[in-house]
């Protein structure tokens, strides 16, 4: 019957073919597949309940011409062909130039919420997965039949991009979504014909989740210059996500990014509660380094300046201990003399603390997940007793209550202590939340701090494509982000707050001793602002090795890539 089916599709629809499809599901799923420019395509789609393809028995392919295809079936198959139900689903394939084909997937169940579309592809003899930079788990080897896998938007995929490397060739797929939704590459090995088969999947938004899901169009391309493949996201992003490359924005304020030649961690207390610099000791160790380098060259960044590292965000106040209001009054006064600018670091979207959460009402701005679970704060031993402490909520910066509480406290800080800029940690925090979106929050938040105050300076952690532009700095783990370093068409950025002090010491950072973290082993200071951690008297007992470091700093330059031109 299978044979006699698949003869009537070769004699109706010329030869395109159909194959068997195994993945992680353990049974021949009968996913039908269609032939087109050399190349096997399927769809699926997954609902809250179950994952279904075509129905074979009511599949039609059309050939729309020679250069495109529609695959679609009225009715849907489940569990390989034993569970068949009512919907629809359509795969159209078309061929463009320089060997691109454009994918479009669209789906619907009658009863049953659309959660993602999936596309199926075989004939790609993958070896490689490049999604990121290395150092952020960007390339993923496909060997020993173990499937390989990431998502975006994430640390290890910052564009909806992937390319796809065999013996001879590279591919790529790249989405054309004009909204930031997730999207999920993976390349899984079918038993059953022997081959790698590459998945793509768009999902749906949850806040607006329905019977219905449609793709935004795929493109599959090969033998292309990544930088080229770069670039036309970053066209998309400057089209649809209104980002401006970095020599196009109105930098009169912020113009001294430009003459940075070193970012200087003084850190404030650990978690645990020993104090590494008071506000007074940070103000003499800025006057000691600006004897060696111009003010104007150093950005001073304060991690734990309001007190035991996260004990209390985002509660944001200066710590009596190390000095108290008037102290950080002195301090950001004495830098300004000096010609240094001062950045405090933000809780911003990696925490906010039960207590703060339970006595502000705030409860529900937890980031969540598609299911609409809270994200805890509890990956991290800080105490090393050997247990994880469980410190708040990851936040969503698209809650309401939580955006203006945010707003709010930067306007106070400026307002209070001239500070020159805010650093938000954790703005790579995403989830496909089915209440507010993280994005767009981020998004508001910058609009609105950059309308009061548009000379002070915003910062962020990792991220993703999208919010690059955001910002005017980003802090990275271990070196550029960006595959060919794309994220400097949009921002400039510095080492990770883990770069280690003179000791090896990365002090209020979770890391602990780093002198051969992979912060320090990935760093790459041809696109790196250099970093230096400083500890109260760390001059008497470094004092010849901080002024080599600072003496080689003072010559750094940025060095240019292709993208960052226009």
């Amino acid at each position: 019957m299978i044979k006699n089916l698949q003869l009537s599709f070769f004699l109706l629809f010329l030869s395109f073919g159909l194959y068997a499809q195994f993945g992680t599901i353990g049974y021949d799923f009968k996913d039908p597949y269609v032939d087109f420019c050399g190349l096997k395509f399927a769809v699926r789609l997954s609902t809250k309940n179950n994952i279904y393809c075509p129905n074979p028995k009511q599949l039609t392919i059309e050939k729309v011409s020679d250069n495109e295809i529609i695959l679609s079936s009225n009715s849907l198959s489940a569990a390989g062909g034993q569970l068949i139900s009512e919907g629809i689903i359509e795969l159209k394939l078309s061929k463009g130039i320089n060997h691109r084909i454009s994918i479009s997937a669209q789906a619907s169940h009658p009863s049953e919420l659309a959660k993602s579309i999936l596309v199926l592809v075989k004939g790609v003899d993958v070896r490689s997965m490049i999604s990121e930079q290395p150092q952020a788990n960007g390339v993923k080897e496909f060997k020993n039949k173990k499937g390989i896998r990431v998502s975006y938007p994430s640390r290890a995929a910052t564009m909806p991009l992937v390319f796809l490397t065999t013996h001879d060739k590279e591919w790529f797929v790249l989405s054309k979504d004009r909204e930031i939704r997730r999207k999920g590459f993976a390349c899984l090995y079918d038993h059953l014909s022997n081959e790698p088969v590459v998945l793509l999947s768009h999902d749906a938004d949850m806040r607006k989740i329905s019977s219905k899901i449609k793709a935004p169009e795929w493109i599959l391309g090969k033998d292309r210059p990544r930088v080229e493949v770069v670039k036309e996201r970053c066209l998309d992003l400057e089209q649809y996500f209104d980002l401006i490359p970095y020599i196009d924005k109105q930098k009169v304020h912020t113009k001294w990014i430009d003459n940075l030649k070193v970012v200087s961690f003084l850190h404030g207390v650990h978690w645990t509660g020993h104090v590494f610099n008071t506000y007074d000791q940070m103000g003499e160790q800025l006057e000691w380094i600006t004897e060696m380098l111009n003010g104007k060259q150093i950005l001073a960044f304060l991690p734990a300046w309001d007190g035991r590292y996260y004990v209390n965000f985002p509660e944001h106040e200066p710590d009596n201990r190390m000095g108290g209001s008037e102290g950080l009054k002195r301090l950001v006064e004495k830098a300004h003399r000096l010609g240094v600018k001062v950045v405090l670091m933000f809780g911003g979207p990696n925490l906010s603390t039960f207590e703060f959460l339970k006595k502000n009402k705030m409860m529900e701005a937890g980031l969540k997940t598609p299911s609409g679970q809270a994200e805890l704060q509890d990956w991290l031993d800080w105490n090393t007793d050997l247990q994880i402490e469980t410190m708040g909520l990851i936040m969503n910066f698209g809650h309401p209550k939580y955006l203006n509480y945010m707003i709010s406290k930067t306007a106070e800080l400026f307002d209070t202590y001239a500070i020159d800029g805010v650093f938000l940690d954790g703005t790579l925090r995403w989830q496909n939340s089915p209440d507010y979106s993280a994005y767009d929050g981020l998004v508001k938040y910058t609009k609105e701090i950059r309308k009061r105050y548009p000379e002070k300076l915003l910062m962020g952690e990792d991220g993703y494509d999208a919010i690059y532009g955001l910002f005017d700095l980003f802090h990275t783990s271990g070196g550029p982000l960006g595959i060919e370093n794309y994220l400097l068409r949009y921002t400039r950025q510095f080492y990770y707050l883990a770069y280690p002090a003179e000791n090896g010491s990365a002090g209020v950072h979770e890391i602990g001793w780093s002198n051969d973290s992979e912060t320090i082993n990935n760093a790459d200071p041809k696109y790196t602002i250099p970093s230096i951690s400083l500890f109260y008297g760390d001059k008497e007992k470094y004092d010849t090795l901080i002024k080599a470091k600072l003496k080689a700093y003072k010559n750094w330059e940025l060095m240019p890539t292709s993208l960052m031109k226009n």
